[in-house]
Order: C-alpha cells, then sequence, then structure tokens
C-alpha cells in the first residue's frame, strides 16, 4: 500500500533537488525526531532571516558589484516583511506579493547618488540562478494558541526563495478516499479558511506570503492559490517550454510521466516557478464581487512563453522581404481562460527589457470583451487606452513608443456615425445562411476608404481577439496600411474553419498554441456539453414545410440565387416567431427546465429566432411559470408529499407537479428577461428590454445563484452569444438555425465550471440534430472533437459506471444485490476496511454523477434500484464507521434527493448524524441492527468515535478507555454475545463517569486532575487536589479575557503563571523546569479545549 512519504513527498523532494540547472536544495524541517526552527527565533516566525539576509547581499551588490547592505539596512528590509498590516487573508497576501514584486527601499550610501534612498529586490527575477531555492519537509509552524506539542501544523513540503516561503504543498497517499479533496482541506484548515470552523485552528502567517498551493498524491497533482476551493485546483500537464522528453531523462528515462512529475517540472522549476510568480498571478474580482487570487492554467504559461519567444526570435517584415514572422495563432477553446492569457501575455513583456518597448494593440469586434479585457488588464498595472472615435484611434497608434490601446474593429473603418453598410458575402466554400451573416460583424466590414500609414514601427504588435472573425480582406488591408511593420497574434475560441486555415495562416503565421476542447474537458477547465433534440413536429401542424426551410442551408449560391435565401430566411422567421409556436415550446422548456435544470440550482438561456421572438418567449415563459404556481397552488394535498415509490403509480403529470412541489418555494420567485438590441424608434415593439442600463441589470443578475437572485431565464437573440461567462448557465434551449463558428460559440455558453455542474445541455428546437454534421462539417473533425455529444452517449457510459460499482461490491462478496436490509448489512461490514470503502466511495460517486445527468429521463430508470441500494449502503457505511468521506456528494442534486427520499422511507433521517453513545436512545438503536455482529459493530464504532470525540477534553481519562475498548475486542474476538456485553458495560462507564471528578472537586476539574495525577504519579491526593482547584480557578478568570486565544500576549502571562506555580507548589520535587514546562503546555492545550466548559456561567 502506497505509504504518503516515502510513495509521495520522497519522491517530490527527489525530484525538486534533481533538476540539472537549477534546483531547490533540500532541507530536513524533522530531524532526530525533533522539528527544526533553521534559524528562526521560534516557531511561529515564517521566514528565514539568516538566509534572507545573505541573498538581499548578494542579490544587491552596489556600484562596485560589490555587497554593501549592512545590518541596519537589512532589518529595514525584514522589518518590512516581518510587520505584516492587519487584513484580511488574501488582502495581506496582495499586499506582501506587490512588495516582493516591486522590491523595497532602504536607506542609501553617503557616497552613492548623493545618500538618496535605494531600492532593493527580495528576488532576482531577471537572473533565476542568483537567489536561494530550499524545499523544506515537514516545516512545523505556531499558530497563535500554540503551546507545546499541540496548536501548530507541518505541512509536508514548503519551498522558500530567498528564505520567503513560496509554496505550500500537502501530499497523501493515492490509495485515500479523495486524496486531492483532503490535501486541499488541510491546506485551508492550515490557513484558517475552512468555513464550518469559526475559531482560528492554523497558521495563517505562512500563507500571507504563498503564491502557490498545491495538493498531490503523485498520480494525480493540482495547483491553486490561497483564495482557491477544491474545484478551482487545476492540473498541470505540460513540462513546457522544457521538452518532456527531458524531463524524463531527468527521472530516469520514465515512459510515461505522472501528474505529480508533470507538475512539479512544469510550475516548481525554479525558474519557470519566478516566470509564473511574476506574471502569471493575479488578484481579481468575479462577476460576483468575490474577490480571488488567480493562477495561470498551464496552457496559458505554455502560449504566452512561446509567443514571447516568437517575438523575440521571428523575422521583422524587414528581414522577411516579404511578411512579418513574430506573429502566430492562439487557439484556446472558449471557457478555458483566454481572456486572461492576453492580460499575462501583456505583463509578461512589461517584464522583459527586450520587449517592454512594444506599444500593444488589442483589437475586439465585442464591447462586452473590450471591457473585460481593459479592467483585466489594469490589474496588470498598465495604463490603458480605450479611444472612441476613429480620430482618437489614430492618434493613440500614430503616437510613438509604448502603450496599451484598446479598439473596436469598426473603428478601423473611415465611416465614423454612419450605418452599418448593406450585407455583403464574404467568399468562402458556401456562403453562410443570411442570419449569420448577420451576427457577423467583421462580415459586415466593406473596403471603404482606408486608413492611410500611421506608424512603421517594428516594435507594434497587434493582438486580435476572436481571430477567425477578423480576418477579411478589407480589416487586414486596412491593418497593414496603417501599421505596415507590425507582429501579430490572433486569438481564436474556436477551431479554424478548412476551407478559410490558408488565409488566416497568411495574415497570423501558423499556430503558437491549441488547446482543444476534449483537453479543456479532460483538465476540468470546461464542462462537456451533451445535446438533446425535440421533435419540431410535436409543436405545430404542418412541421413539414418548416422541416423543408432548412434543405438549402449549406448549398453554394450565386449572386442571383442570394435573393432567395433571404426570402427563405423571412419565411423561416415568420414562422419562428409565431406566439402560438413560442408558447408551444415554452410550456415544454419551462417543464424541461423544472425537472433538469432547477434541481441544480443552474440557469438557462434561450436563443431566439429575431428579436421579437425573443421578447415573446419572455412573455411565454413567465406565463407559463404563472400556470405552474397555479396549478402547484391547486395539487391535491393527498398527494403532495408522496415519496418518489408511492409516486411511481401514478400518471406523469402528477409525478411532475409532486416534484416541481418539492422545489415551490423556488419556483415562486423565478422569472424571466429578454436581453436584445434596439432603439428608442422601437420601443412599442420591444417594450424597455433594449435599453443599456436595463441590458447591464438583467446581465448581472444573471450571473448570481439562484438563492440570491431569481432570474432564472435569458431570452436572446444575437447578445450575449460570444464574450459572456456566467458559469450558473447549465441548458441553453436553441430555437435558431445557425452553424460554423457562431454554433461553436453559442453552444460554449453551457461549458464553464460551477459547483455541482457535471455538464452543459442544448436542447434543440429547430431540428439542428439533422444538419449537425453538415453545420460542423466545415472543421478538422479532430479540432471539434467533443464539442457537441449527444445526451444518449451518456447510456453506455452510465451502464459501465454501474457495472464498476458491482465489481467493488463483487470484489468483497458482495453479490446478491436483491434490495434488502440483510444485502446492506452484509455490505457495510464488507466495508470495513478504509481501503475498500474508498475504491466503494470513488466508484459509486462517478455512477451517481452520471445518473444524475441522465435522469429524468426515461432511460435511467433501469438504474434507479441501484442507486437507491448503492446509496444505501453508503449512509449506513458512513454511520456505522463515523467516516464521512464516505459520501455522495458532488453527485447532483437529482440523485442526491433521489436516495434521500428512499432512506426516509426506511426511517432514516439523511441529514442527521449517528446516533452517539450519550443519547437516550442509543440502546433502543442498537437493536434494531439486522445481526448480533452488526450490533457489536455498531457498539464498538460508537465507542471509538466518543474517545476520538472527545479525547482532547480529557486525555488522562479517553486514554485508559481507548486502552479498555481495544482489550475487548482483542479478548473477545468474533464472540459477538460476549463482545455486546463487555461493549455494555464499557458504555455504561463512559456514560456514568461523564462530567464526573474526584470526589470533592467540581465536574470542571475533573480533566485537569486527572492531567496532573497522570503526570505526577505518587502525589498526595489531597495535595494534588487543592492544586487542581487553584490552577483552575485561575485559568477560569483569565480565560474570562475576551479574545483570550486570539492574543499571545495573554497567553504568554497564563502559561508563566502555571510554570511559576507549578514550582512554587513543589509538585515537581525534581525542580526539572523542562518537565514543569511541558506540564504547563499540557494545561493550556486543556484548558483550550474545556474553554467552552470553564467560561460556563
Amino acid at each position: 500500500m502506497p505509504n504518503e512519504q516515502t510513495f509521495v513527498e520522497d519522491r517530490l523532494l527527489a525530484q525538486l533537488a534533481g533538476f540539472r540547472e537549477l534546483a531547490w536544495q533540500q532541507v530536513a524541517g524533522r530531524a532526530d525526531g525533533q522539528y527544526q526552527l533553521l534559524g528562526r527565533r521560534d516557531y511561529r516566525q515564517v521566514l528565514l532571516p539568516d538566509i534572507l539576509r545573505e541573498s538581499l547581499r548578494r542579490i544587491n551588490p552596489g556600484p562596485d558589484g560589490q555587497p554593501w547592505l549592512d545590518e541596519p539596512r537589512l532589518a529595514q528590509a525584514l522589518a518590512r516583511l516581518e510587520r505584516l498590516p492587519p487584513g484580511a487573508l488574501l488582502e495581506v497576501n496582495q499586499t506582501i506579493t506587490e512588495l516582493l514584486l516591486a522590491g523595497t527601499e532602504v536607506d542609501g550610501a553617503a557616497d552613492w547618488l548623493g545618500g538618496r534612498d535605494q531600492r532593493i529586490d527580495y528576488i532576482d527575477f531577471t537572473h533565476p540562478e542568483r537567489n536561494d531555492f530550499r524545499a523544506i519537509n515537514q516545516f512545523r509552524v505556531d499558530g497563535p494558541g500554540a503551546s507545546g506539542n499541540r496548536g501548530f501544523i507541518v505541512p509536508d513540503v514548503v519551498l522558500f526563495v530567498n528564505g520567503i516561503p513560496l509554496v505550500v504543498i500537502e501530499c497523501k497517499s493515492p490509495n485515500r478516499t479523495d486524496p486531492i479533496e483532503e490535501a486541499v482541506n488541510q491546506l485551508r484548515r492550515y490557513s484558517n479558511q475552512r468555513e464550518d470552523v469559526e475559531q482560528q485552528e492554523g497558521a495563517e502567517r505562512l500563507f500571507h506570503f504563498a503564491q502557490v498551493l498545491v495538493a498531490t498524491s503523485f498520480y494525480q497533482a493540482k495547483a491553486g492559490t490561497i483564495s482557491s476551493t477544491v474545484s478551482h485546483y487545476q492540473s498541470w500537464r505540460d513540462t513546457a517550454p522544457l521538452p518532456t522528453a527531458l524531463v524524463a531523462a531527468e527521472l530516469g528515462g520514465k515512459e510515461r510521466l505522472e501528474e505529480q512529475e508533470m507538475l512539479c517540472a512544469g510550475l516548481l522549476r525554479p525558474e519557470h516557478f519566478l516566470d509564473i510568480m511574476q506574471n502569471f498571478v493575479l488578484c481579481m474580482n468575479l462577476p460576483t464581487g468575490k474577490r480571488i487570487k488567480a493562477l495561470c492554467r498551464y496552457q496559458q504559461f505554455r502560449a504566452v512563453r512561446a509567443a514571447v519567444s516568437r517575438l523575440s526570435s521571428g523575422q521583422t517584415r524587414r528581414q522577411h522581404a516579404q511578411a512579418d514572422q513574430r506573429g502566430g495563432i492562439v487557439w484556446h477553446t472558449q471557457g478555458s481562460g483566454k481572456s486572461l492569457t492576453m492580460v499575462f501575455l501583456i505583463r509578461k513583456l512589461r517584464t522583459m527589457a527586450a520587449l517592454r518597448r512594444f506599444k500593444v494593440v488589442v483589437i475586439t469586434d465585442r464591447t462586452q470583451l473590450q471591457e473585460q479585457l481593459a479592467e483585466t488588464a489594469e490589474l496588470s498595472g498598465e495604463v490603458v487606452e480605450v479611444p472612441k472615435t476613429s480620430a482618437a484611434v489614430k492618434r493613440a497608434l500614430s503616437a510613438p513608443g509604448a502603450g496599451l490601446v484598446f479598439a473596436m474593429i469598426q473603428k478601423y473603418q473611415e465611416r465614423e456615425g454612419e450605418a452599418p453598410p448593406p450585407l455583403r458575402l464574404p467568399t468562402r466554400t458556401g456562403p453562410p445562411t443570411p442570419q449569420a451573416a448577420e451576427a457577423d460583424p467583421v462580415a459586415q466590414a466593406v473596403a471603404g476608404s482606408t486608413f492611410s500609414l500611421l506608424n512603421d514601427s517594428e516594435d507594434i504588435l497587434v493582438l486580435v481577439d476572436e481571430a477567425h472573425r477578423s480576418q477579411s480582406s478589407a480589416l487586414h488591408a486596412n491593418l497593414l496600411q496603417a501599421l505596415p511593420n507590425c507582429a501579430r497574434i490572433g486569438f481564436t475560441g474556436t477551431p479554424i474553419l478548412m476551407g478559410e486555415r490558408k488565409r488566416t495562416h497568411e495574415i497570423f503565421g501558423d499556430f503558437i498554441d491549441r488547446y482543444t476542447i476534449k483537453e479543456s474537458e479532460r483538465d476540468g477547465a470546461t464542462v462537456p456539453i451533451l445535446y438533446e433534440g425535440r421533435d419540431s413536429q410535436a409543436f405545430i401542424e404542418g412541421a413539414e414545410s418548416l422541416d423543408q426551410l432548412f434543405d438549402d442551408g449549406f448549398s453554394s449560391y450565386s449572386d442571383a440565387e442570394r435573393e432567395a435565401i433571404k426570402a427563405r430566411h423571412a419565411n423561416q422567421t415568420a414562422v419562428l416567431e409565431a406566439e402560438e409556436l413560442i408558447r408551444a415550446k415554452a410550456a415544454d422548456l419551462v417543464r424541461h427546465y423544472i425537472s433538469c435544470i432547477l434541481p441544480g440550482g443552474f440557469k438557462a438561456q434561450v436563443v431566439a429566432v429575431s428579436r421579437l421572438a425573443a421578447v415573446r418567449y419572455q412573455q411565454a415563459i413567465s406565463a407559463e411559470l404563472l400556470r405552474l404556481r397555479e396549478r402547484l397552488d391547486a395539487l391535491d394535498e393527498r398527494v403532495q408529499d408522496l415519496d418518489d415509490e408511492s409516486l411511481a403509480s401514478h400518471d406523469e403529470e402528477t409525478q411532475f407537479l409532486v416534484r416541481a412541489w418539492r422545489q415551490r418555494a423556488v419556483i415562486s420567485g423565478l422569472q424571466a428577461a429578454a436581453v436584445i438590441s434596439g432603439q428608442e424608434n422601437e420601443r412599442d415593439r420591444f417594450g424597455d428590454w433594449w435599453e443599456p442600463a436595463k441590458v447591464k441589470q438583467h446581465t448581472e443578475r444573471f450571473t448570481k445563484p439562484l438563492t440570491s437572485d431569481s432570474l432564472a431565464f435569458l431570452c436572446v437573440k444575437s447578445m450575449l452569444l460570444t464574450g459572456f461567462d456566467a458559469p450558473i448557465e447549465q441548458v441553453l434551449y436553441l430555437d435558431r438555425f445557425m452553424q460554423g463558428h457562431e454554433l461553436l460559440q453559442t453552444i460554449a455558453r453551457t461549458n464553464r465550471t460551477y459547483a455541482g455542474k457535471h455538464c452543459g445541455i442544448i436542447v434543440d428546437y429547430v431540428g439542428l440534430a439533422r444538419r449537425l454534421k453538415e453545420a460542423l462539417a466545415v472543421y478538422a473533425e479532430e479540432d471539434i472533437d467533443g464539442a457537441l455529444a449527444d445526451l444518449r452517449d451518456e447510456l453506455p457510459l452510465l451502464r459501465d459506471r454501474d457495472h464498476a460499482v458491482c465489481e467493488v461490491l463483487a470484489k468483497i462478496g458482495i453479490t446478491d444485490l436483491t434490495p434488502s436490509i440483510a444485502t446492506v448489512e452484509k455490505a457495510v461490514e464488507a466495508l470495513r476496511p478504509e481501503r475498500e470503502r474508498a475504491a466503494f466511495t470513488i466508484r459509486l460517486k462517478q455512477f451517481l454523477s452520471t445518473l444524475d445527468t441522465v435522469l429524468p429521463r426515461p432511460e435511467a430508470l433501469p438504474y434507479v434500484p441501484h442507486a437507491k441500494l448503492f446509496g444505501f449502503i453508503a449512509n449506513a457505511a458512513k454511520n456505522r464507521y463515523r467516516d464521512t468521506r464516505v459520501n455522495i456528494s458532488g453527485a447532483g442534486e437529482k440523485v442526491r434527493a433521489l436516495i434521500d427520499q428512499h432512506l426516509k422511507t426506511h426511517g432514516i433521517n439523511p441529514i442527521l448524524p449517528p446516533i452517539a453513545i450519550t443519547d437516550a436512545q442509543f440502546a433502543s438503536e442498537v437493536d434494531k441492527a439486522g445481526t448480533r455482529r452488526a450490533a457489536a459493530s455498531e457498539m464498538e464504532h460508537a465507542a471509538r468515535h466518543h474517545i476520538e470525540v472527545h479525547f482532547d477534553e480529557d486525555p488522562a481519562r479517553y486514554s485508559k478507555l481507548s486502552e479498555k475498548l481495544a482489550s475487548i475486542l482483542d479478548h473477545f474476538h468474533d464472540n459477538w454475545e460476549e463482545q455486546i456485553e463487555a461493549l455494555q458495560q464499557l458504555i455504561s462507564d463512559i456514560r456514568n463517569s461523564e462530567g464526573a471528578g474526584p470526589a470533592g472537586l467540581p465536574e470542571t476539574h475533573g480533566p485537569f486532575f486527572g492531567l496532573l495525577n497522570q503526570h505526577l504519579p505518587g502525589t498526595d491526593h489531597q495535595i494534588l487536589c487543592a492544586a487542581t482547584v487553584e490552577l483552575v480557578e485561575h485559568i477560569r478568570q483569565e480565560l474570562a479575557t475576551t479574545a483570550f486565544w486570539d492574543t499571545l500576549s495573554y497567553q504568554h502571562a497564563l502559561r508563566t503563571w502555571l510554570i511559576d506555580s507549578i514550582d512554587r507548589m513543589n509538585l515537581e520535587p525534581q525542580g526539572n523546569l523542562g518537565k514543569i514546562e511541558h506540564l504547563a503546555d499540557l494545561l493550556m492545550e486543556l484548558a483550550r479545549h474545556n474553554h467552552h466548559k470553564l467560561i460556563r456561567p
């Protein structure tokens, strides 16, 4: 069985120390059974002061190249790191990070620049080899309330640069149930960030400096920051810019690298890590208002490094004599952080002496994305210019020197203030449908009059957002005319059309980096998108004619035939705008939303054929929600609270209404809004849905959780189909035909990750299924692998995952899966080993996650009995072994509700914890066990859990009880009757002695008397009683002080008093100061765990 230290931690340390050019020096944080101070004044200090002083002197030489920093100046630099400002963890961390990146000022030297203050660096980012890199394992840090051997943390590995702790790593055995989740939770405990714990339990000071946190179990390894929860930690699956083959050679010629080895080589290699710290980590606000510290993903780091390399080494247009060779294309699938990649690139350019001279021009065709990128870029400290007119664009581009300019594509056309020109379809292998062209701003650009030469500098970099829409000849000619010698990098979130690849590569150059849909889903950067078709014929009469509307959507047409396409487009729009048809589809999609989407707490977007249709959808959905509320109010009371098993005998409509009844509180507030473009003279037709303030308000509301904002449906035509990021959106109801880029961009609205979201769903109301292959045929097959999967494709996966759970149970002897209490009990007993519970839980979560995706569709029903049985087994095993890791968290709300309902039919409340031995009903609950063996097992684990939970409140007493439990299990092994009798006596002793102390002493004094008696054997009983009273009464008085455990001075004062008092009472006859101090520390820790009892009135 893989051991955490040897299998994970030791391998990590060996790789860190084995990098060929620049490695981490390995230092033992624990030696000869003792934690090492390593030059610190005490365990509370997190900096390594001696190494920091030495490093500062080395990396900050004077004008003669020699060290010049003396002790007073070094003290100034150290003090600025150690005197941390007050504030929350992230706030302090950001302040410290800015200080580490910018350096600080110290007193100058009289003979150097007139004695002016001098800026010095804490880290030399330009010359990584000048820094000191150390990897310290088992690094002890004491928290505010630490005393003796209690109240401290010991991260497995901490990485220091120049004596500053910048990376904290937690290792777990791969045999744990969920090692990454456990490691992340431990890191959050160390940093005082566990939401369900109020008191400080860690050493937050260490994390004031941390830039990266790592959770690893060797086969899995993920990285995050201090603000990351489990779901935000990401794998690092590339060693770039170092070839993987070289890393494999460093590791002895391995054929395949595991995740830990990949992350270590790609992220933690010293030169890579310093680059990431300087250029690829930033603090930002989410749309929800929450502030986070964001770490780049590996593809972002890889792409930026490759782009910088090409900019540095590629030929300019003059050198090449034909075209600039410094640019290229970055294709990163939508939802994978393309906007931040652009920001990281700009930030990287500004820290490179050879490239910071570049003027960067960012071109986009979407106002929302322009604003988003501008706001994000400001995070990197860049001054942003956003010219509003063509004249302002000209001035910005003509200006010499560096700068950062954001501009809309249309501003490059000298048609300022004019309406868009008539529609002109660009030449392609086949013309797009009119509606696709209408949605493409670039397709509307015409040659017109062009910009004259504005700036012929070679130090201009043009970043083109969504390059697939920005490659028209007119635009390209304009750019080359205005900036003939610029370098160009095109960013796209969708693949390049096969017919346009040659033209795209001619404009931008070869690919710089590719990050495909399949890779993004594998990494968890996005969720897979599933397709669910609806039969259009089910909604209108004469639907055959509707089907014919799409027959010619992909054929090539002459100029004369284009008018016919437009005419057919008008017919199609008229049909899809029909109010009767919209009402029918709205009723269907509301039903689908209530059944499949709302249980998870997600939201929906509706894409209509026109703005009018979007408004009508809003009205129809609102009306349907009102009708549903009325039907729920009228629901027969006799069926309202039926469980699923009783409900199965009722008709489908009753089943739907009863399940909706369970969510009536949420349904009562659900709202729909339309988000469209428009103008004042269209108010009578579209209302006020187009007003910019309304659009902004509804867009912002939609991104919030349903628990805080009940806007659940957004109805659109073209707005919000690109550049709109709402992770809470899970489903998109598609009622407009589209293809190519527009189709891929639209469906990607559902692929953002969100807690509990396993997939995005596209529900098709226009028969896209019949044309899906043709709609995506313009792409290379490998480029769109994983773009859209039929929901029915999940059924084989559901079958396989069900079989996998059955196999786990079969291996431990559970082959009869007949639903019964006997089956459950047999399985629970077989799951006694922790390793078996871990394997079962992992497979069960996978099965339930897939089942939740397919539910409530009929194809899922055959798997429901297994889900109920497996869920019953999991709940029973969790309660029996008091193992909270055996759970179905993350399985999805629909399947969780199904299992919870099943448990309730058996009289089990899944919310309640297992019964405690101190509960008056404990004995009767034990009697309900199916067998005597089960009863003995329940008693054993209940007693064990009670001892573990309360051990720190009275270590002396619970040590004895733990030994007695072990003796019973050993002596009466397999003799269930005698074991039960002995356990009953043990439990009776525990219950009867709860709160009991020595005769004459109050209940609260018992644990302290027991501790003194345990560590001072032979001391007279009366003397110990008197000492206990004096010590505890003084402790009680001190604990009454406000914020005692948050104030070090109070704690030090009490500890000193305890040491003096124990010595004064002569409780330790030999006067052994070390023993007295240890006893004082134990008393302090005991006081902490009994705080609530000691201060009780």
